[in-house]
């Protein structure tokens, strides 16, 4: 456990769900991130617990303290990094439905080093998304299915896992929706690209509307667990070292501002009940008519042969090799 005392206020029990969230989001993250964001956040589950603080729900000025008491032990850029470490803990157990706590420190107590990004969470680039959806297709379709579905609708493991076959419906423009609920029981319905449509469908084949979408090889409904070993498994196939649902989940977002889609219908798509929250996936200005996964969907094919990459360089052809 990560808690020797249990904080005024708080119960066991939601001590030990706080601490699996710990727990899980420190297997999500890369080694080297790991081993600094460890210590940090259990530092700081530690001084909450020694001052009565619940962990679950802490104020802003409850951190500011903490970091106040650091001061005068640590470097700024040791206290700054501490402060990324928690505020990216909790934007992941925001997401996660572990807390709904978005503690920010006072002013005068958060530390200023230049260049360090404290909302940070692991975003994949437009590159490495189709690298990670090329490697899903060529290993199985359920790997597709799923890869394409968080990457082009931002949905969060739990409600991927919850999508029963008879959930995808076609409306009356053409497009393929599908309803979730998400934390707090608040439903919502996301369009879902042809580029994922497509792979669920495959995997639904001929299953009864009410059957789960993704199943293990004995039709029992994925586990959450079992789905984050295989992001995990399938990431270190193509090199990405240490990846997990919420990685797509970000990388949805991002992708999708950065695309310029309407922060508003970013915030609808991910389920967010504050625009504050969405706004921490902020990376450029701009608006789209298009729904955002339409937009992300584009970013996860690859460039023909006609077409230029990123660096604005012509493609290969497909089987070809490259000059440089």
């Amino acid at each position: 456990m990560v808690f020797d005392v249990v904080p005024s206020g708080r119960t066991a029990a939601a001590d030990v769900r706080l601490d699996r969230a710990h727990r899980r989001w420190l297997a999500g993250l890369a080694p080297s991130t790991r081993r600094g964001y460890s210590a940090d956040v259990a530092a700081w589950l530690a001084w909450c617990a020694a001052h009565g603080v619940d962990a679950g729900h802490p104020s802003g000025r409850d951190l500011g303290e903490y970091l106040d008491t650091l001061a005068d032990t640590v470097s700024i850029a040791t206290r700054a990094r501490r402060l990324a470490a928690v505020r990216s803990f909790y934007a992941w157990a925001r997401d996660e439905g572990a807390s709904d706590a978005d503690p920010n420190p006072p002013r005068r107590s958060t530390p200023r080093v230049r260049g360090l990004d404290a909302a940070r969470l692991g975003g994949l680039s437009a590159t490495e998304a189709r690298t990670l959806m090329s490697a899903a297709d060529a290993h199985h379709p359920r790997s597709a299915a799923l890869v394409a579905l968080l990457l082009t609708t931002g949905l969060r493991i739990s409600e991927a896992l919850s999508v029963s076959v008879g959930d995808l419906r076609p409306d009356t423009h053409g497009r393929v929706l599908l309803t979730v609920t998400g934390k707090g029981s608040k439903v919502r319905t996301v369009v879902v690209p042809e580029l994922a449509a497509h792979r669920c469908t495959v995997i639904a084949g001929q299953r009864g509307r009410t059957a789960a979408l993704f199943v293990t090889r004995t039709g029992k409904r994925w586990s959450a667990d079992e789905a984050r070993d295989h992001l995990a498994r399938l990431g270190r196939r193509c090199g990405l070292m240490g990846l997990h649902p919420h990685a797509l989940r970000h990388t949805a977002a991002t992708l999708a501002l950065a695309g310029g889609t309407n922060i508003e219908a970013v915030r609808a798509m991910l389920g967010h009940a504050s625009l504050a929250t969405t706004q921490r996936y902020v990376t450029a200005a701009g608006a789209l008519d298009a729904s955002p996964a339409e937009a992300l969907a584009a970013q996860f094919v690859a460039p023909t042969a006609s077409e230029p990459t990123a660096s604005g360089e012509q493609a290969p052809a497909a089987g070809g090799t490259s000059t440089t």
